[in-house]
């Protein structure tokens, strides 16, 4: 086999095109060329499970003569060589979409995530590959591949292979750096832009990061599994997420995230997230993903566990380290029963279906998804942290998850094995030394509703569902939303009373009882209603306008609170302090002054 070496040269001439140019040499340091070769780009980048198809984005795309390049499929190509010992193939890649997940550059900045930016030759990703950035002046590079030694205004990076190439994502401009060290590692933020960060927002956010990382190593035995580790934050109102890398991660979340105690939680969450997935996703890997397939979808039912559970923990280690309040973290796990309780399709769907469909449902919502799917991320974060209390229940506190993450780690990220796709269960099993299949038979394999009250009692804990204080005293059932001034149906749920009258997503509804509707407030419109009562309601679909009789349902209970309960088992708040580590609630505030 040739020994192939790989040179990628990016340059961003003008910056205002969101147009990266890329000059890929592919050469054989012995000897010369097969005959052809066949260039791809990867469709979906790991860590987000929908296909992309970033070639969408190339265009000129050519080889330098004498090579001649012919496209065959949507993301390939093929290069016949011309005898030679090396070839040259130049293309433009557009970067217009702000996210962790996809490239975007303008006048201030460039963000380039390699999944949609580099090549790779088929048989041979195994190839490292030099990265020589052409940046604009005054513009700094970020990123965790290694760096080396450039000229003035050109920076040289290093990646072993194409799956660390497609693992760094790469910030190239006048952003804000901040390094500092953790457990021995060295750390950075690289923060866009960078005057949308004070300098005490700065030392916060390094500390409480600090914070975070120290916390997480813990549970994973006191060790960073990494060299070093870079953070590029991008502070945007155009979306909020980010995405894990082995030695990186991509962040979004909006500049006001420092201006209000929710908004920072928030952002403290996704960097906790984010930080977790460095064992549970990237080192702790199910076998499904393993290895990585950059040209096709890659399949497992795990995610329930690797995003779920990574979910559970966010807010978990924010509460461990005392970050947030007891209370703000019963107030999130409440909000996220909430979520699921108006989530109809948590009874069509089952966790396991959820994880493995994520690449044609849960990217991809549409006015149906909440009725016939439900989130790996919000379902499997509720799920852990019952299978928490559960395996603490069962086993009289010997079992935690916090010994099961331990044992993903010691058994399967220490030793490079992949997690199987049916082993969750027994390695639970394994670990606590007792049955589970009950549990993963009600909560994980098949849909339906969660009883909370058993699993919650176990440490001393109920339920309690109301409305909201400014909701009305019936319901419809319908999500709305705002188009051009009219009031338009985004969403009718499943059973409920706009379901039962026939009324439709993308309905424009005009009045109610002859009264216009203000907005896509549609409680306003309710005052005064009761459940059971017979509405008429004026609509417009498709041009024509129609009145249907719709009879009303009981209010919708929107907000759930996790509190103390009245008479806890003999117990439970012992229990209830060995998983969050703080006192029962109603205990704290008998203390309280």
């Amino acid at each position: 086999m040739p020994s192939l070496s790989v040179i990628h040269r990016l340059s961003i001439p003008a910056p205002a095109t969101h147009l990266v140019h890329v000059e890929t040499t592919v050469f054989d340091t012995g000897d010369r060329l097969p005959d052809v070769l066949v260039a791809f780009m990867a469709v979906w980048t790991p860590g987000s499970y929908l296909v992309r198809e970033y070639a969408r984005h190339v265009e000129s795309f050519e080889a330098e003569a004498p090579a001649r390049a012919s496209k065959i499929r949507k993301n390939a190509w093929r290069i016949k060589t011309g005898d030679g010992s090396r070839i040259v193939v130049r293309y433009r890649v557009y970067a217009g979409e702000l996210t962790v997940r996809t490239s975007h550059v303008d006048g201030s900045h460039a963000f380039l995530v390699g999944a949609a930016l580099f090549l790779a030759i088929e048989g041979h990703e195994g190839v490292g590959a030099r990265v020589e950035i052409a940046a604009p002046a005054g513009w700094r590079v970020a990123s965790s591949l290694r760096r080396a030694a450039g000229a003035e205004n050109v920076h040289l990076l290093e990646a072993p292979d194409f799956e660390t190439l497609v693992d760094s994502p790469i910030e190239i401009g006048t952003h804000r750096s901040e390094s500092f060290d953790v457990l021995g590692k060295p750390h950075r933020y690289a923060i866009c832009p960078a005057r949308a960060i004070g300098s005490a927002d700065l030392k916060r956010l390094v500390d409480d990061t600090r914070t975070i990382i120290e916390t997480e190593a813990n549970l994973f035995g006191g060790k960073l599994p990494y060299a070093e580790y870079d953070l590029i934050l991008h502070l945007s109102a155009r979306a909020r997420g980010g995405l894990e890398h082995r030695s990186s991660a991509a962040l979004i979340a909006p500049a006001s995230s420092f201006v209000s105690r929710d908004g920072y939680l928030d952002l403290l969450s996704l960097v906790a997230h984010e930080l977790f997935h460095v064992w549970n996703a990237k080192l702790i890997r199910p076998a499904g993903l393993w290895p990585y397939r950059y040209q096709e979808e890659c399949y497992t039912r795990l995610l329930w566990w690797f995003e779920g559970a990574t979910s559970y923990y966010d807010w978990r280690v924010l509460a461990l380290s005392r970050l947030c309040t007891l209370e703000e973290y019963l107030d999130h796990l409440g909000a996220e029963i909430a979520y699921l309780d108006h989530t109809h399709g948590r009874l069509v769907q089952s966790l396991e279906d959820a994880s493995y469909d994520a690449w044609i449902k849960l990217y991809r919502p549409d006015e149906n998804s909440s009725n016939a799917s439900v989130s790996y991320y919000r379902k499997g974060e509720v799920v852990c942290a019952l299978l928490d209390i559960e395996l603490r229940a069962r086993t009289g506190g010997r079992a935690t998850l916090e010994a099961v993450v331990k044992h993903l780690w010691e058994e399967f990220g220490l030793r490079e094995r992949p997690v199987p796709e049916d082993g969750m269960q027994s390695i639970l099993e394994g670990v606590a030394q007792t049955p589970l299949a009950d549990l993963f038979d009600a909560w994980i394999r098949t849909p339906g509703e969660i009883d909370y009250a058993a699993t919650l009692a176990r440490v001393g804990l109920s339920l309690e569902r109301t409305a909201r204080p400014e909701a009305a005293s019936a319901s419809l059932g319908v999500r709305l939303r705002s188009d051009a001034g009219r009031t338009v149906v985004a969403t009718v749920m499943r059973e409920s009373s706009a379901d039962r009258a026939g009324i439709s997503a993308g309905d424009e509804l005009v009045a109610i009882d002859g009264v216009r509707i203000d907005g896509a407030n549609i409680d306003a419109s309710l005052r005064g209603t009761r459940a059971g009562q017979s509405i008429d309601v004026a609509l417009v679909r498709d041009g024509r306008l129609l009145n249907v009789s719709a009879r009303l349902d009981p209010p919708r209970l929107d907000r759930v609170k996790i509190v103390a309960q009245r008479d806890a088992m003999p117990g439970a708040r012992e229990a209830f302090t060995a998983w969050l580590g703080q006192p029962w609630p109603a205990a704290r505030s008998r203390a309280s002054p």
